[in-house]
């Protein structure tokens, strides 16, 4: 078990968590209300100037989608705003409807939750017991670790393990004699710097070690990747008997909740009888449904090749240009997040805040982000940004950082900056 933090290092850690989100709220970059009477993507208005918008994880623009707005109306109007029970009582008929279009999705069997957090509170406290050993990715999700905190009472052991480093998972399984399973907790893609996990070698790895079972959470990969949205883990990996696979509804898909995926039909059953955060839950809203159900009829169909391919048209721009003109990003795999290590926390925000001047919005990431000395500046890609406000964000993005600091040479290595994560604590993405 991992060992927890003395109240003395809690409390400092605590006290640097809240300075630094103070500074960034008192810049106005963080806990701020848009000022649009309508919202349509590209842009927001703050204080008054409109900015292109940068920080969305709507990546296929589908929150925008009139169809998924007219399913969210119909299905108010069918069921009110909100059938107030929990799902383990009963639900509404969209929800079915909902779950068993994402089995076609998905090919597997398919738990609705309503939200990701809510997932793993349903997910991880049953899937793992006592004989069991939980290995984290030390990039992996808050959310995830925060439902592994559930475990305690059963003993589980927890341990961290650099992100992304199969020769530690080797060794960690190797070295274990005595555990009846291993779980391995993971990102299908991670929030913060935009890299993957390697799935085809964790697939690999599963098919060698019969007690390994892998839980991804890959809320920012699913709808814009993978055959019919599936994601970006099994779009690399494909399924396997001891993967669980857990996405959110609320970026790429673009409503809200969550949903559990397996091919092990008897898992799905056990998470959906005994698991808390479905217990204990609360319903996901008929609107959301509605949306929900539109979305996923959209992935089922033709139209989803051409979306996720003008996405990996704007994936391309990114890494090509900013390769080009010299912007350092800590990773340019083919997902829609990055990264500019900038470095300390004042030089980030004196970043941010002229790119605001300048009309873009990004977003601003500090410890605990991201490691203590490695602040910097994160933005995503949605449909709703054109290829020429990419390349004029982009453009100026490298100018003002270069008036701003010059030529630097902060630079962070992802698997670097991840063992600096597993002991600094999982990280509050």
């Amino acid at each position: 078990m991992r060992k927890s933090l003395s109240p003395t290092r809690a409390d400092r850690l605590l006290r640097i968590i809240r300075r630094n989100a103070a500074k960034l709220r008192d810049i106005g970059m963080s806990n701020q209300i848009i000022e649009d009477e309508e919202f349509r993507g590209e842009s927001i208005i703050l204080d008054g100037q409109k900015l292109l918008n940068f920080g969305l994880c709507s990546y296929l623009a589908l929150g925008e989608d009139d169809r998924l707005k007219a399913a969210a109306k119909d299905a108010v109007d069918r069921y009110g705003t909100s059938y107030s029970s929990s799902p383990y009582y009963s639900a509404i008929p969209l929800q079915e409807e909902l779950r068993k279009l994402l089995e076609r999705v998905f090919d597997a069997d398919v738990i609705v939750t309503a939200s990701t957090t809510m997932g793993h509170l349903a997910a991880i406290p049953v899937i793992a017991g006592s004989g069991d050993t939980v290995l984290l990715d030390s990039q992996v999700h808050t959310s995830v670790v925060t439902a592994t905190h559930t475990l305690g009472v059963s003993g589980v052991p927890i341990r961290p393990i650099p992100h992304n480093d199969m020769e530690a998972l080797e060794r960690a399984i190797v070295e274990d004699k005595a555990s009846e399973r291993i779980w391995y907790l993971t990102d299908g893609v991670f929030s913060m710097y935009g890299d993957s996990a390697p799935a085809a070698a964790l697939k690999e790895m599963l098919d060698r070690h019969p007690r390994l079972h892998i839980y991804c959470d890959d809320a920012h990969g699913f709808a814009w990747s993978g055959e019919k949205g599936r994601g970006h883990f099994l779009a690399n990996s494909g399924w396997h008997e001891r993967l669980v696979v857990i996405v959110g509804l609320a970026k790429g898909f673009g409503s809200l909740g969550g949903a559990i995926a397996t091919p092990d039909s008897d898992l799905a059953d056990l998470i959906r009888l005994t698991g808390p955060g479905l217990m204990f839950g609360g319903p996901v809203p008929p609107p959301s449904l509605g949306a929900s159900i539109a979305a996923a009829e959209i992935l089922l169909s033709d139209e989803l090749l051409g979306l996720q391919g003008e996405l990996a048209q704007r994936i391309r721009l990114v890494n090509e240009l900013s390769a080009d003109i010299g912007l350092d990003l800590v990773s340019r795999e083919e997902t829609p997040i990055w990264f500019h290590d900038v470095g300390e926390m004042d030089d980030m925000m004196k970043l941010l805040l002229a790119m605001r001047d300048r009309g873009f919005y990004l977003n601003g990431s500090g410890f605990p982000a991201v490691p203590h000395g490695h602040a910097g500046v994160r933005f995503t890609m949605t449909l709703a940004n054109s290829l020429q406000q990419i390349e004029d964000m982009l453009v100026c993005l490298n100018e003002t950082r270069l008036q701003l600091f010059g030529e630097t040479d902060v630079v962070v290595d992802v698997e670097e900056a991840a063992s600096e994560g597993a002991t600094r604590g999982q990280e509050a993405k």
